[in-house]
């Protein structure tokens, strides 16, 4: 079933989309934390809006997107977090910014539906390069293959 959240302009600890229907968010408000736990599920952002965030921590599943978009087609509202990436998977996006300084990647198996600034989507550069560790007790060295990523 649909749902909406009325924030008023306050700042919130979780807010997470638990639920098949969309979740309208209006006002614009801050969020330590977004999230969903289920797959397909939708967030629709009110126009003129925009979401400040910590943690942006949604992702749909192969066959199950989670569709991000605005109350208006072809007018965007915002999502804004300060600095870091963001990395989602199995979006749907339409009428979106992503901004604030943070690095928003919806990734290669996301859909840029249309009108959308800010989202990356093609794939996070990883490379591997391995990770040096010194033991200092017998003068080894370790090496392991843990990924690096570098934006």
């Amino acid at each position: 079933a649909a749902k909406t959240f009325a924030g008023g302009g306050g700042t919130y600890p979780v807010l997470n989309n638990g639920g098949a229907g969309a979740l309208t968010i209006s006002g614009s408000n801050t969020f330590d934390t977004i999230s969903n736990s289920v797959q397909p599920t939708t967030f629709t952002f009110t126009i003129g809006t925009t979401q400040t965030v910590n943690n942006f921590n949604v992702a749909g599943i192969a066959g199950s997107l989670v569709t991000i978009n605005s109350s208006t087609a072809a007018t965007a509202a915002t999502l804004s977090k300060a600095s870091g990436t963001v990395y989602g998977s199995y979006l749907s996006i339409r009428d979106s910014t992503a901004t604030g300084g943070a690095t928003w990647y919806a990734g290669p198996t996301s859909t840029n539906t249309s009108n959308n600034t800010g989202w990356i989507f093609s794939q996070l550069n990883i490379i591997t390069l391995g990770a040096l560790t010194m033991n200092t007790t017998d003068g080894g060295i370790t090496i392991s293959d843990a990924p690096m990523i570098f934006e």
